[in-house]
Parts: structure tokens; sequence; C-alpha cells
């Protein structure tokens, strides 16, 4: 008989890595914005984003940064690849999207449909477990923003994760060092490393780097 434990967790994950239907429009997305909230956060002070900056959040769930980058007076690009969070912000931002403050797209990291040195700044929070190439994604991060910009990712480390029976159903586990080596073969320099800690998970990394410039 399967074990009813490692089935809510299998189908869980899988919400996780790309909310579905009305359970992950209305259930799964409020709850990622909760669980999140400590990571969005820093990763907010992290950003320094200033009134004008456009902004590239990348799996951006049920929305809680898009909100705060918004407020903040940036222009926001929303990425995502799922159609239910694409609807929930386009609902839940419908006015910020209509004065062209927000762009929603439904893409892939590694396949942004973005000008080169077009974003000025960039952010993931829990998103990097599920992308179907990390080196490319990153790479594809390297493309779109400009030299000088500033790139924030937020993930639980290997061993959080493990915590969770759901991290086999289709998480890659990153350590600190993997990223790392990542963000620098892709043309980024590491700026800051801070360690956060927030009830699930207890305890993530945020990684703060910019872009250098190609002939840097």
């Amino acid at each position: 008989m399967a074990d009813p434990e490692l089935m809510r967790a299998r189908y869980l994950a899988g919400q996780f890595a790309r909310p579905r239907g009305r359970i992950g429009r209305w259930l799964i997305a409020p709850w990622l914005d909760r669980i999140a909230g400590p990571s969005n956060r820093l990763a907010f002070r992290k950003l320094d984003v200033r009134s004008g900056d456009r902004v590239l959040e990348v799996g951006f769930g049920g929305g809680g940064l898009l909100g705060r980058l918004l407020a903040a007076g940036a222009d926001v690009v929303g990425a995502d690849i799922s159609e239910a969070m694409i609807a929930r912000a386009r609902l839940r931002f419908r006015r910020e999207a209509g004065q062209g403050r927000l762009r929603l797209l439904h893409c892939s990291v590694d396949r942004l449909p973005l000008d080169t040195a077009s974003i000025d700044k960039a952010v993931s929070v829990a998103s990097l477990y599920f992308w179907p190439d990390p080196a490319a994604g990153i790479a594809e991060l390297a493309r779109v923003i400009r030299p000088g910009g500033r790139l924030v990712l937020c993930f639980e480390p290997a061993e959080e994760l493990r915590k969770w029976p759901g991290h086999r159903f289709g998480f890659r586990l990153f350590g600190q060092e993997e990223v790392e080596a990542l963000l620098e073969a892709a043309g980024f320099q590491v700026l800051d490393v801070q360690v956060g800690h927030g009830r699930k998970p207890d305890r993530f990394l945020c990684l703060s780097a910019e872009r250098v410039a190609a002939n840097g």
C-alpha cells in the first residue's frame, strides 16, 4: 500500500514546481506567499530597488514579491511557467498591468523573450530547484541583465530541503558553492551571501551578484 504522507508530498512537490488548476491558483499560491515571506523580504532588501528600475522576477508564484516591487515604483517583468500563476497575477495586478508597469511572461528562465541588457535587476526566490537547465537559465539572466545590474537568488540549500520527503520529486538540490560557480561562469561577481531564517523553510540562502561587463 502506498504511503499517504509520501503521496501527499509528491503531489505538493508537483504543485510547488508548477502550480496548476484551481488548487494551484487559490490554495497553493497564497501558501507560497506565506512560506516565502522571509525570503521575499530579504531578496527585496538585497535588490535595493529604486523607482524606475526595470526588475525581472523569475518564478513569481503567488505574486507576493511582485507586489513589493510594484509598490517600490519599479517597472516589473514577471516570468513563470505556470499558466495558473500568470492568470492569478493578471487579475491581482490588473491596474498595474493596465498602466504598463507590469509585463507577464509565460516562459522558462532559459528562454526569456527580452532584449539583451534590458533589465536593471532580477530576482528569483525558491524556483532554482525546478529550472530545466540551471546553467542555461543563469546564462540567460546574464544576457538580459545590463552590465552593473544585480541578480538576487534565494533558495534552500540541499541539507535543508532533505528534511522534507517531497524533495525527491522533481527538486534539484544545490549547495552554496555550486550556485556561486554557476553565477561566476555566466559572468556574475558574487557580492554577498546571507543566511535567512523562517518558519518553513527554517534556513535559506540569499546570494547577491553583479553582472560584470564583457570587458571586465
